[in-house]
């Protein structure tokens, strides 16, 4: 039995475009039977890093914990009831990390409620930070809504109900209270010196069922500085001047990377920081040290993070030592490469800090995801023609996913953004209904931009540049079938099939130019504003793509992706 049982919902698509979509749709059981290229893809799930750090802060406080990561699985209905009538908690949390857990979380709030009416049920997690009394006002089958960080908050609600006392006193809720809803006020942060290491339940499951392990989840700093009007960080509950950055002991970070080295053979870290480089010269002293510590110690390790273009990371002697001592890729917060989008965002830096580290990144070798808004509210279509010259300019179209750079800024409540657009535009959610439909319907504000050729420039964008995305995502799918062929052929003796790897590799590389060339296009028909502007260049995009596709593979995508997998599964039977 346990004393709290956390879970992480399954992702459920809404209709509403997402940025944390993992797009993992299959059972933990189905892993062992996936192609390489797929397993990669699995291995790389991130950890829910809050209800980690939950499960180990409350077992660090004496009380034992079950935490379930449902993300890849699809336990039923009775999975679940029968698990809570097993395990008899007296606290179930419930974490939405984001949009497409909602539905998810509320399949297993019923499913609690039915194994167990009395048990006590608190959501949580970041997407509730701005939506927890909306929430609580849609959800009453809850008994309350956490808002902010949730260590304290959960610990406080622990307490009380092992005492048998009024658990509303304790900061960081909303709940129903006399016919309507009320807050405790903000949660109480903890202090992430003392904080027990993030637990490892999921790790632990996978280690169990033969999935390796080589990525894991953490954390060195919470919070950020800035006030970027697209971003409700710089809002965060219980966070007062003096505290919007806090910061873990260096040395108690990499000595959690050996434990996950030691434990699980870690060889990648996804740090889940809002702002990796924190402030100015105690953020360049906070990482830098990390990274020193890391190479004092002989590591072997990789490491992606995020951080902004004004810390003192983008420092030629600060990102060699971070490269050194491992860190592979980084997502920079340029945004923009338009000055008066910049200063909307409210970003405190100028195009010029993107210029330079951009150059710094690419003369240290660290592959560069840059942060990007090609469209937000505000947007011109002289914004747009900036946009592409500094991404000429600065050579940043080269990167795992160019076409990425094609993004609309979501306008998420607890933002400047949200609370500045003030007629929104209705949302479409097919097939979403109920309490989770309302929800969605409030947690942002959907938007017209008022050039109607910026709309319409986005509209044939987004649409075809969703399909070219797409095709780059089946990209590792297609070369594992060629790969499984290839071995097939040369098992009989017979020649590989080398020339489709290549052609879909120069596919791939191309990719950089296509973008430039599909945002030039768009940029140049915008200028001339024909009639049926989206529909004409929705037109002229797929016939540019098509052509592209032609030149590298010789034939339409479709076609050689078609044609490959008949080819090759002819090859592997009759090997």
């Amino acid at each position: 039995m346990a004393d709290a049982v956390l879970m992480t919902p399954r992702e459920i698509l809404t209709g509403f475009s997402s940025v944390n979509n993992q797009n993992v749709l299959i059972n933990d059981e189905e892993y062992l039977r996936l192609d390489p290229a797929m397993r990669l893809f699995y291995e790389k799930v991130r950890e829910n890093l809050g209800v980690a750090c939950i499960a180990g802060h409350l077992r660090g406080c004496g009380y034992s914990v079950r935490a379930l990561n449902l993300h890849g699985r699809n336990p039923s209905d009775e999975v679940i009831t029968d698990l809570i009538r097993r395990e008899k908690p007296k606290f179930v949390g419930i974490s939405i990390m984001y949009d497409l857990h909602i539905v998810d979380a509320v399949r297993l709030l019923r499913c609690v409620r039915k194994a167990d009416p009395s048990v006590f049920v608190a959501i949580g997690g970041a997407f509730c930070t701005y939506n927890a009394k909306l929430i609580a006002e849609r959800i009453p089958e809850a008994d309350c809504v956490a808002f902010g960080e949730g260590e304290l908050t959960v610990e406080g609600l622990m307490e009380c109900l092992a005492a048998g006392r009024d658990w509303r006193g304790v900061p960081g809720l909303w709940f129903w209270q006399e016919g309507r809803v009320r807050s405790s006020g903000p949660p109480k942060l903890p202090d992430l010196t003392q904080e027990p290491w993030p637990a490892r339940d999921l790790l632990v499951h996978h280690r169990e069922h033969g999935i390796p392990t080589p990525v894991a989840s953490t954390y060195t700093s919470r919070g950020c500085h800035a006030k970027c009007t697209f971003c409700y960080v710089p809002r965060a509950p219980g966070v007062v001047t003096g505290n919007a950055w806090r910061v873990r002991s260096p040395i108690d970070v990499v000595d959690e990377i050996e434990y996950l080295q030691r434990e699980f053979g870690t060889r990648f870290l996804w740090f889940n920081d809002d702002n990796f480089g924190g402030a100015f010269q105690d953020g360049y002293h906070h990482a830098v040290g990390f990274a020193e510590e890391i190479l004092r110690r002989g590591l072997d390790i990789s490491f992606h993070c995020e951080f902004r273009v004004d810390t003192g990371l983008v420092d030629r002697e600060a990102l060699n030592t971070l490269r050194r001592a491992g860190m592979a890729s980084a997502l920079l917060g340029m945004e923009t490469g338009a000055p008066a989008m910049a200063k909307r965002f409210r970003k405190g830096t100028m195009v010029e800090y993107n210029f330079d580290a951009a150059r710094l990144f690419k003369q240290e070798g660290i592959e560069l995801e840059p942060g990007w808004i090609m469209v937000e509210p505000g947007t011109t279509l002289d914004e747009l023609w900036e946009n592409l010259k500094f991404i000429v300019a600065a050579d940043i179209a080269v990167s795992e996913n160019p076409f990425s750079f094609i993004s609309r800024a979501i306008a998420l409540r607890g933002t400047e953004m949200y609370d500045k657009i003030a007629d929104p535009t209705p949302p479409r959610l097919p097939g979403v209904e109920g309490p989770a439909r309302d929800v969605l319907l409030e947690a942002r504000r959907e938007y017209r931009i008022p050039d109607p050729r910026v709309e319409d420039v986005w509209a044939a964008w987004s649409k075809v540049s969703a399909e070219v995305a797409d095709r780059k995502e089946e990209l590792p799918f297609v070369a594992q079938l060629i790969v499984d062929a290839t071995r097939a052929r040369r098992s009989r003796g017979e020649q590989g099939l080398r020339p489709l790897l290549s052609r879909l590799r120069g596919w791939a590389d191309g990719l950089p130019d296509l973008l430039v060339a599909f945002l030039n296009v768009g940029l140049l028909l915008a200028d001339e504003n024909p009639p049926r502007l989206a529909e004409r260049l929705e037109a002229e995009l797929r016939t540019l793509v098509d052509a592209y596709d032609r030149r590298a593979l010789g034939e339409t995508y479709q076609v050689f992706v078609d044609e490959t997998k008949r080819l090759c599964g002819e090859q592997v039977m009759a090997g």
